[in-house]
């Protein structure tokens, strides 16, 4: 990346803040956990509910979304951290009432949803004690690939403003579908998407969700604004390389069985410590709904234990889609590695991605490996100059 010094310094500044964000945010989520545990926070709003002379699963019903909503309150200063830093860099121009709504939207989804998983989860305790996360990890994959297939057609809609592309670009639709095309891919024209984000953020973006005939690519109009036709093309293609390597079906695959392994540890730790301390925290059994913090706490912390092997995986998998997205545009977009190299140095400067990240933090928090490393990839991959045989697209 070339950047002035000034470019340089503020582009560090704003990802070592992000970095204090993160890290400060991880500490802060355990802590507020951990409190509710030592202060009996979740047992004492047990006992409130359990007075209450209703039905069980209404009583679960109010005291799940209580739990969530108290949860949610005290991660509530974080999030205003993050969005007040993105405001202070210009990376985000969304007023703090517009914000607040998209808060307020996002907050009564995982209502809903915390409370169906957290009934899911319960009641397959009560039926079977010994294996519920058995029980739990055989119910919970095809609800998770359910929800995936759905999520463009329900979810999106709840947070994105978006239409066809084709309404505005058709020649752009054109060029994307000649890309999907040489993929080997099926995509209707209409599922081709204009993501409206200009009046909230300043960041470019495309990305693509769904599977099958829920299959979606979004672009961002900011995108579309700021960049030229070829570099618009080989970031979106990035996107449709995804769809494409079997990588993706590879890693679903493994992260399914792995996550058998990961409730079976969930379980002998969450267990071991109710059978611990549960008399001392006021919980009276594993399946006692006053435990839920102790399993949440104990998630999280494995879960971030993994977190540098996730993202380790994660890095690998972008770094193919970059090699796929060459790929798929060679002889489509006239010089692809130096445009690709260009727009994205171009779109890490309007982002003020870090120039040169901690090796730790580039261990720990990357998911897509860094700039400068993607920008060396993308003009040096060039296997038909050389008579090599390309990875994905032959």
């Amino acid at each position: 990346m070339q950047l002035s010094p000034e470019e340089y310094a503020r582009a560090v500044a704003y990802s070592h803040e992000a970095y204090w964000i993160y890290f400060t945010t991880t500490v802060y989520t355990f802590l507020v956990l951990w409190g509710m545990i030592r202060w009996r926070v979740a047992p004492r709003l047990r006992d409130c509910v359990l007075r209450n002379p209703r039905t069980r699963w209404l009583q679960f019903l109010l005291y799940a979304p209580a739990l969530l909503l108290i949860f949610a309150v005290f991660l509530l200063p974080t999030d205003f951290w993050a969005q007040w830093h993105e405001r202070k860099y210009g990376q985000s121009i969304e007023s703090w009432a517009s914000w607040l709504g998209s808060w307020t939207t996002a907050e009564i989804t995982t209502l809903i949803s915390g409370t169906l998983a957290a009934a899911l989860l319960y009641f397959t305790m009560r039926r079977s004690p010994n294996r519920w996360w058995l029980w739990l990890w055989m119910i919970a994959v095809p609800l998770i690939v359910a929800v995936v297939f759905i999520q463009p057609v329900v979810l999106d809609p709840l947070f994105n403003n978006f239409e066809p592309l084709d309404r505005s670009h058709p020649g752009l639709v054109d060029s994307i579908e000649a890309i999907v095309a040489r993929a080997g891919l099926v995509l209707p024209r209409e599922h081709i998407y204009l993501l409206k984000i200009g009046d909230k953020s300043t960041g470019e973006d495309a990305f693509s969700d769904g599977f099958g005939p829920t299959k979606r690519i979004y672009v961002s109009d900011t995108l579309i604004a700021r960049e030229p036709v070829p570099a618009t093309l080989l970031l979106v293609a990035h996107e449709i390389g995804h769809h494409k390597m079997a990588l993706d079906w590879v890693e679903f695959a493994v992260a399914v069985l792995f996550s058998l392994g990961l409730l079976y540890a969930i379980n002998c730790l969450f267990v071991a410590a109710i059978a611990r301390w549960g008399r001392q925290w006021d919980i009276r059994s594993p399946d006692d709904w006053a435990s839920l913090p102790v399993l949440a706490l104990i998630a999280s912390l494995i879960v971030v234990a993994l977190t540098p092997a996730i993202n380790g995986l994660s890095r690998y998998r972008e770094h193919e889609a970059d090699r796929c997205g060459l790929e798929l545009t060679h002889g489509i977009v006239p010089n692809a590695g130096e445009t690709a190299a260009l727009a994205l140095q171009k779109d890490a400067e309007s982002d003020l991605s870090d120039p040169n990240p901690p090796i730790f933090v580039r261990w720990w928090y990357f998911d897509h490996p860094p700039v400068s490393e993607r920008i060396a990839f993308f003009r040096s991959y060039d296997p038909w100059s050389t008579g090599a045989q390309p990875r994905y697209v032959k």
